[in-house]
């Protein structure tokens, strides 16, 4: 039986979109984040600092936030340029990493009419794109760490200068009379003695490709040069204690915290499965299998245990004669071909035809390798298995939901790792929806169900995902920022901000 299959349609209903996006490893969650941080961080500095505390606040937050989420992308794209115009390189960008699936970059230089010009081509780009990606976070860094820090000190000192403090100070105790914190104390010499030869036996296209395209090696890169810039820049160990404190501390609620609590909230939910399929996917997999209904019969119902039957295959292994053909160090892969071969063995010769069909089918999920057709140990499983969930025509159009075209670009990367992980977040939802069928009186799957079923993945979705931002929003915008200030109140005895020290010091003088 032939469904009408639904075309990917990323910019689907607003609210599903955007609990994906928020589900997602992308920027949108941390610009989301940010929006709550730099409120609550500017609140809580005037709480304390006043005018001083709070505008060198919003200065930092904001500033740095550019740089943060935007500076090592931005960089990486402006070199991207300047090397293809200057070192000749390809005029598209590609994908340096690989797996046993997709090889970007082997595909480019396959194409490649140049004597030598593969392995030529591949060292220059090794060393181009380990070089942009180490300039761009540097540049992040130095701006952030370094720049940013002293024209917000600049700005302070201006407007003291030109209206200095009349109040009372408090009871600060200033630096100079406790005793040092000799690890955030600036020292060129420890920095000298420790300097030990780097090796560069390391996969620099690896490495390279992390630092391009994945959002925490981004992130957390600029976060570690930040938090060292401006532990080095500020004013006295007190304020250097609070940045130290305050942007390591961040780091897990800005990155992983909201990933974690999904996860955990799921399994709670799930009977120990710690992933669900995000709205947008949900919602393209249940118009499917609607569709799957009406072709099905008029009533739009159907038994659960045909329903299961014909949405999941055979749902069998792989003979172990043709499993062991199978090669690769990350994920077993074979050639068309080969495939093709071994299907004689294995299906009735009047079925012959329509299973090389799916495996032609199947393998265009993936690019070519160096011009050869691919199947994966997967795929060759559900091209044998058979199910609806399983038509590679189906699948195209999923993955586009999730990936959009990049799965299938000769010169892009997506992990099929990812691919396999996303297909098997569609097939635990297929099960729950066959579970809640069975559940029922009748044991029907009706179109009802899967309405019900698709609405409560949305619900549970932005639930669990809504429950890890406000944690990470409360954390970062205002717990963090109070602990921060209780360290040093501790330490000191005051609730002052420490970056205006200097100027509570000299005005106590003059009053004095």
């Amino acid at each position: 039986m032939s469904i009408k299959i639904p075309i990917a349609n990323t910019n689907n209903v607003m609210a599903r979109n955007f609990v994906k996006q928020m589900a997602s490893d992308g920027f949108l969650p941390v610009i989301a984040l940010e929006a709550f941080v730099e409120g609550g961080r500017t609140y809580q500095a005037y709480q304390r600092g006043g005018f001083d505390e709070a505008r060198e606040r919003i200065t930092e937050e904001f500033s740095g936030a550019v740089f943060w989420l935007g500076g090592v992308t931005g960089l990486n794209w402006l070199f991207e340029k300047l090397g293809q115009k200057l070192l000749k390189l390809p005029n598209v960008t590609v994908d340096t990493a690989s797996d046993s699936v997709r090889k970007p970059l082997e595909n480019y230089l396959n194409s490649e009419t140049l004597k030598n010009g593969d392995r030529i081509l591949e060292k220059t780009m090794a060393r181009f794109k380990f070089v942009k990606v180490i300039s761009s976070v540097l540049i992040a860094n130095a701006f952030i760490g370094f720049v940013l820090p002293k024209i917000n000190q600049a700005i302070t000192r201006s407007y003291h200068k030109n209206k200095p403090q009349t109040e009372q100070p408090q009871n600060y105790v200033p630096m100079i009379n406790r005793p040092s914190i000799g690890a955030f104390v600036k020292d060129d010499t420890e920095d000298k003695n420790n300097k030990k030869d780097i090796s560069f036996g390391l996969n620099l296209l690896s490495i390279a490709n992390k630092f391009e395209n994945d959002r925490n090696y981004k992130l957390l890169a600029v976060d570690a040069g930040t938090a060292s810039g401006r532990a080095y820049s500020a004013r006295n160990n007190d304020e250097r204690i609070e940045i130290l404190f305050r942007d390591l501390g961040s780091i897990y609620f800005y990155m992983f915290n909201m990933a974690n609590m999904n996860r955990w909230l799921n399994k709670i939910e799930q009977n120990g499965i710690g992933t669900r399929l995000d709205p947008v996917s949900a919602d393209f997999a249940t118009e499917y299998m609607q569709s799957y209904l009406e072709d099905k019969n008029p009533q739009k119902t159907v038994h659960f245990e045909d329903f299961e039957k014909e949405m999941l295959g055979k749902n069998q292994e792989l003979p172990d004669n043709l499993k062991s053909k199978f090669t690769g160090k990350d994920v077993k892969i074979m050639s068309l071909e080969d495939f093709k071969a071994e299907l004689k063995n294995i299906v009735p010769e009047s079925e012959l035809k329509s299973f090389e069909e799916i495996a032609d089918k199947m393998s265009k999920l993936q690019p070519q390798i160096k011009g050869i057709s691919i199947l994966t140990e997967a795929q060759a499983k559900d091209v044998l298995n058979g199910g609806h969930i399983n038509n590679p025509e189906f699948l195209k159009e999923f993955f586009k939901n999730r990936f959009g075209d990049k799965f299938m670009d000769k010169y892009k990367y997506v992990a099929q790792n990812d691919l396999d992980a996303v297909k098997k977040e569609l097939l635990d939802y297929v099960k729950s929806i066959i579970e809640t069928a069975k559940k029922t009186s009748s044991g029907e799957v009706t179109s009802k169900l899967l309405k019900k079923a698709t609405n409560n993945n949305l619900k549970i979705n932005a639930l669990n995902w809504g429950a890890g931002f406000v944690t990470s929003a409360l954390f970062l915008s205002t717990i963090i920022p109070k602990l921060q200030y209780k360290i040093t109140q501790w330490r000191t005895g005051s609730n002052e901000f420490p970056g205006t020290a200097q100027f509570r010091e000299e005005n106590k003088k003059i009053v004095a």
